[in-house]
């Protein structure tokens, strides 16, 4: 009785220590990320909606305990974007268009649709061969789900790939998509009820991770070169006007290092009260352990037209005045 005892207590101690751990109050890049549990975040590939002073972070779950015939998004929730909460999985999805084995499901944006009040999933749906090249759309009447699958479609009637998302400072939305056989990404603008999109303008540029903000009159994307799993030197450009004209593609930091080892996937601005801070996210992604892949989110240093992605280092943020503070110790 005593061995049991002591047995539950130590569990405890360990899974609370463990949560604590995952609970530190600073973004490590490149580290294991840890939920409100203690366990690994599984947001791959993910996005982040603001909506009623909350934080929910929607990506690509690749646990390893998955159903292999399932594709996962999971949900989480926090105040201050360091702390996060596991809110369940939103979307525990069958092979919705007969796509056969090792279909497909990525890069998962979640919109808020004021009008219909509806919450509006988007992700780049495929077969194993990338040749079904859609998007895919599911809705719930909740923010962390569950999700129900509606349809798939080619936006624009053009293949789409990864997939981005962007909603601008008037609360218009925006689904970001690479479409190969075009050799460039669209952004374009969704419908009303968000179940289409319009065109809004086409950059004919062979880039993936499509990302965009708008911040002080100027638009930034962000893309990455196709290599396929291996990092490359992500790019950006920028207009005044997502209809342009777009300046020319320069690296994001220096071309060596390949970005540190990251993909982009989204660029999430916080507009505090004393400051607005622009968070590169991006994946450093793990083929042989997907479950594992890890999240590289820096503060980027921007202004004039200007976009930097700093080294990684150790950092938090002020969620309320968008102030970061850099650890003195590094890594």
């Amino acid at each position: 009785m005593r061995r049991k005892l002591f047995a539950l207590v130590l569990s405890c101690v360990l899974a609370s220590s463990l949560a604590a751990g995952a609970q530190t109050g600073v973004v490590r890049p490149g580290d294991q990320w840890r939920d409100n549990h203690g366990r690994l975040i599984q947001a791959h590939g993910g996005g982040i909606t603001f909506w009623k002073g909350m934080y929910y972070w929607f990506g690509e779950d690749r646990s390893r305990d998955n159903d292999p015939a399932k594709r996962y998004v999971a949900c989480y929730s926090s105040r201050d974007l360091m702390h996060w909460r596991f809110c369940g999985k939103s979307l525990a999805l069958s092979d919705p268009e007969h796509l056969g084995p090792g279909w497909v499901l990525e890069r998962p944006k979640v919109f808020v649709n004021a009008s219909t009040g509806k919450f509006v999933l988007y992700a780049h749906l495929d077969d194993a061969h990338y040749s079904f090249a859609r998007v895919m759309v599911a809705v719930s009447n909740r923010i962390q789900g569950p999700y129900k699958y509606v349809k798939s479609y080619r936006p624009l009637g053009e293949e789409s790939r990864d997939i981005g998302q962007f909603v601008d400072d008037d609360g218009s939305a925006y689904l970001i998509f690479e479409s190969r056989p075009t050799h460039g990404f669209f952004i374009a603008r969704l419908t009303g009820d968000f179940m289409n999109v319009e065109k809004t303008c086409f950059l004919p540029a062979p880039l993936e991770g499509g990302a965009l903000v708008h911040l002080r009159g100027t638009y930034y994307v962000v893309g990455s070169h196709m290599t396929g799993w291996k990092p490359n030197p992500n790019v950006y450009a920028t207009a005044p006007a997502l209809t342009g004209p777009w300046t020319e593609f320069r690296t994001l930091a220096p071309a060596a290092a390949r970005n540190y080892g990251s993909q982009s996937t989204m660029l999430l601005k916080v507009a505090g009260s004393k400051v607005t801070t622009v968070i590169f996210m991006a994946d450093q992604w793990h083929p042989d352990a997907l479950w594992d892949s890890r999240y590289f989110w820096m503060p980027l240093e921007m202004g004039a037209g200007n976009m930097h992605l700093p080294p990684p280092r150790p950092w938090s943020i002020d969620a309320t005045t968008g102030e970061t503070i850099f650890s003195a110790a590094g890594r």
